[in-house]
């Protein structure tokens, strides 16, 4: 972040004369920061800090694979149905009626189809191994497989070497693509990434079912040349669910255990994450030394800083103010955003919700209550249609009512690898650009509607 900052200043003709980390002590918290020297627009001396709200130790371990399961497939069968009508949400004392959204419904479906197809999968292997190794071990001769024939395991077998090889390559084409932003490679990377989906789906939970339906016989799927590397083909399924399985707890598990309160364990965590990063706030608030304040949070980061800054903003409003939160905030930047996915999910779940459940949830976030009292804030989000995992923040908005104060969804162009657009912001310009405008510039409102 500092750096970034730098590198910008740099680039608008102003050196940054000292970058220095500190210990410091902010509202009774011990607290590290890094100190930057700059100039504000009107080439004035400007000292700017940034911290870091690190929450990651506190949901560490405490998620598992089958709660990143039970959520991504829940998500699934929402979305799907949600995105068959038409999705509203209380916002600004109201219902506002969004339409129908079946790209949301369809990306959360597909994350569904994979995970349900990788365990039927992971299930075939661990019986189709257990079977012949049972039959090995009572004959003592190569294993005949009572419950899988040879034609049927050599079947599995090809099946699974397909995948494997369609993923390996995928996998090669996103690394190589993502090293030397091959830009060009965008649309085709999407169109296989969409039919690695489909295919996983097909190969996992079509073809077997269509089998055990007598429909179709595994015989025409096997391939002479994956009968000579069986071990290595199984233990190759192994190895990419385990790193798929690594992948889904670092972008999905920390998402799972902050926003599913459905357990006692959940909202514990959720709590922690929240009153952590709601306490620094507040201690940086309540000390004198700022004149303003920037907000950056990135993936479940601005679901966080988003929480924390509702909380700050309803506590000052209950006690007078005296924090100036909302004079005080000047800017608030999403970047790489699940936030309205998110919405959209929690909608899905409660399709019984009422008017008055609705306008009680909305009470909780004044940013999404008052116009005029609480978004005189600007609020940049930053995403890339290559990043599944955000997307423009359209559900935080009535635009008959906002008046040009709506979220400004910026799409970062250079953030353009399927999957891996989600870490690409951090080494664009566009990220740093609407940090140091937040920074520099007192009239940031004009400065972000340019």
């Amino acid at each position: 972040m500092a750096e970034g900052l730098r590198r910008v200043s740099r680039e608008e003709g102003k050196a940054v004369p000292y970058i220095r980390a500190e210990t410091c002590v902010i509202g009774g918290l011990k607290l590290q920061r890094i100190a930057l020297g700059m100039q504000d627009e009107h080439n004035r001396p400007l000292e700017v800090h940034v911290y870091e709200g690190y929450w990651a130790p506190l949901a560490e371990g405490k998620v598992n694979i089958m709660d990143v399961m039970s959520f991504l497939l829940r998500g699934g069968v929402h979305g799907l149905a949600n995105a068959r009508k038409e999705f509203s949400r209380w916002l600004f004392g109201g219902f506002v009626n969004f339409g129908r959204r079946p790209r949301t419904g369809l990306l959360l479906t597909s994350a569904a189809l994979v995970v349900l197809g990788l365990i039927v999968a992971n299930f075939l292997v661990t019986v189709a191994f257990a079977d012949r190794i049972w039959e090995s071990a009572k004959n003592r001769t190569p294993a005949s497989g009572k419950l899988f024939e040879d034609d049927t395991f050599f079947g599995l077998t090809s099946l699974v070497g397909y995948w494997l090889v369609y993923t390996a390559m995928l996998g090669v084409l996103c690394a190589l693509t993502h090293r030397f932003r091959l830009r060009t490679m965008t649309i085709p990377l999407n169109l296989l990434l969409a039919g690695w989906v489909l295919y996983t789906a097909l190969s996992f939970l079509l073809v077997p079912a269509l089998v055990v339906a007598g429909q179709i016989e595994f015989s025409w799927i096997t391939k002479e040349f994956f009968k000579n590397y069986v071990v290595f083909i199984w233990i190759g399924l192994l190895a990419v669910t385990y790193a798929l399985r690594k992948v889904m707890l670092q972008y999905s598990g920390a998402v799972a255990a902050y926003i599913s309160t459905d357990t006692a364990d959940r909202l514990k965590i959720r709590g922690e994450i929240r009153d952590a990063i709601r306490g620094m706030a507040r201690a940086i608030y309540a000390s004198k030394e700022y004149e303003a304040v920037v907000w950056v949070g990135h993936s479940l980061g601005s679901v966080m800083a988003y929480d924390a800054l509702n909380a700050l903003i309803m506590d000052d409003e209950l006690t007078g103010g005296q924090m100036q939160v909302v004079k005080r905030t000047q800017m608030l930047i999403t970047i790489g955003s699940p936030l309205d996915k998110i919405a959209f999910f929690f909608d899905a779940q409660s399709a019984r919700a009422t008017q008055t459940r609705e306008a009680l949830a909305a009470s909780f976030q004044p940013l999404i209550c008052d116009y005029e009292r609480f978004r005189s804030i600007p609020w940049v989000n930053i995403w890339s249609p290559a990043d599944m995992i955000s997307g423009a923040l359209d559900f935080f908005d009535d635009l008959s009512k906002s008046r040009g104060r709506e979220v400004r969804n910026l799409v970062d162009p250079l953030a353009t690898t399927p999957l891996l657009a989600h870490v690409e912001y951090w080494e664009n310009p566009l990220l740093f650009e609407q940090i140091y405008a937040g920074v520099t510039r007192q009239d940031v409102a004009a400065a972000v509607a340019r």
